[in-house]
C-alpha cells in the first residue's frame, strides 16, 4: 500500500496527462479538477483523431455524458488498452435509455477498465447487463433514496460493485452518501465528504476525472491511488462547505472552493501566493 502523500507526491513528478471523452455539461469542470491537481487535460472527441490523441496521453476517462462519441470511445479505449494505460468508465445514467444500456453493454464487452465509477443504480445496471439477471432497472444521474450508497444499503451495493469487478476486473468506486471502493473481495467503504456535492453539476465527473489522473501516476498501485482519490475528493468537499458557510456562500461558491481545496491538497496551491 503507497502512502497517500506519495501518491500524490508521484502525480507532482510525473504530471499525467488525461484524455477524456467526456460529458459536454461538465468538460470544464473535468478539464479544471485535473489542471488543479497537477496534471494536463485534453478533450478529443472525434473518432478520426481519439485514438491517436490518446496514444499522446497516460490515461484516458470515458463519460456516458458524451454517449453520441460512441465510436471515438471505443477507438480510444482501443489504443488506451494496447498501450497498457489505464482507462476509467463513468456510465451516468447508464439505464436511463436503450441507447445508453446499449452503448454500456459494448464498452463492457470491446475494452477492458482499470477502473468503474458511478452511483449505485449506475453500478447496479452494469452489473445486471453483464450477468443477464432479467431487466436492468432505469439508472439516472440523482438515485432514490433506496439505491442511494450509503451504510444502510452497504450489503445490496457491495454484492453488485463485486459482481462488476469479477466480470470486469476493474476497480469499482460506488459513490454516495458513504463511498464504497471494491477490487473482488476487497472492499473499504470510505465515508465523509459533504452533501453539497449533489447539489452541483459534475462532482461525480471530476471525481472520476481524479481517480483516473492518480492511477496514472502509480501504476503499481492502482488500489492505493483510487482510494487516495476518493478520500481528497471528500476532503475537499467538507473543506469546500466550511468556507461557504463561513462566507455565506451557495452552491456556485461551493463549486469554486472544491476546485480550490484539491489544488492545495494536491500542489499547494498557486505557486507564488
Amino acid at each position: 500500500m503507497i502512502e497517500e502523500n506519495v501518491i500524490i507526491k508521484n502525480i507532482n513528478i510525473m504530471e499525467p496527462k488525461i484524455h477524456s471523452i467526456t460529458n459536454t455539461i461538465t468538460i470544464n469542470d473535468c478539464a479544471n479538477i485535473l489542471l488543479a491537481a497537477g496534471g494536463h487535460a485534453t478533450m478529443a472527441a472525434d473518432p478520426a483523431e481519439a485514438a491517436e490523441m490518446t496514444s499522446h496521453c497516460d490515461g484516458l476517462v470515458l463519460n456516458l455524458g458524451a454517449v453520441s462519441s460512441l465510436e471515438a470511445m471505443l477507438a480510444a479505449g482501443r489504443e488506451a488498452n494496447r498501450l497498457g494505460h489505464p482507462v476509467v468508465l463513468d456510465p451516468v445514467a447508464a439505464g436511463a435509455t436503450s441507447l445508453r444500456k446499449n452503448a454500456c453493454q459494448r464498452l463492457l464487452s470491446e475494452l477492458r477498465f482499470s477502473a468503474i465509477r458511478g452511483n449505485a443504480s449506475e453500478i447496479s445496471t452494469l452489473s445486471h447487463l453483464l450477468t443477464n439477471s432479467g431487466d436492468t432497472a432505469e439508472s439516472f444521474v440523482d438515485a432514490p433514496e433506496s439505491e442511494i450508497m450509503q451504510e444502510k444499503n452497504l450489503e445490496t451495493c457491495l454484492e453488485n460493485a463485486r459482481s462488476l469487478s469479477r466480470h470486469t476486473e476493474a476497480l469499482i468506486v460506488v459513490s454516495g452518501k458513504e463511498d464504497l471502493v471494491v477490487h473482488q473481495d476487497q472492499y473499504e467503504m470510505i465515508r465523509g465528504g459533504s452533501a453539497l456535492s449533489a447539489r452541483i453539476t459534475g462532482s461525480g465527473c471530476m471525481l472520476t476525472e481524479l481517480i483516473c489522473l492518480c492511477m496514472a501516476a502509480n501504476p503499481k498501485d492502482h488500489w492505493s491511488a483510487v482510494c487516495t482519490a476518493v478520500r481528497q475528493m471528500n476532503l475537499a468537499a467538507e473543506k469546500a462547505a466550511r468556507k461557504i458557510q463561513a462566507a455565506d456562500g451557495g452552491t456556485m461558491s461551493f463549486r469554486m472552493y472544491l476546485i480550490d481545496e484539491i489544488s492545495r491538497q494536491f500542489t499547494g496551491g498557486v505557486p507564488g501566493l
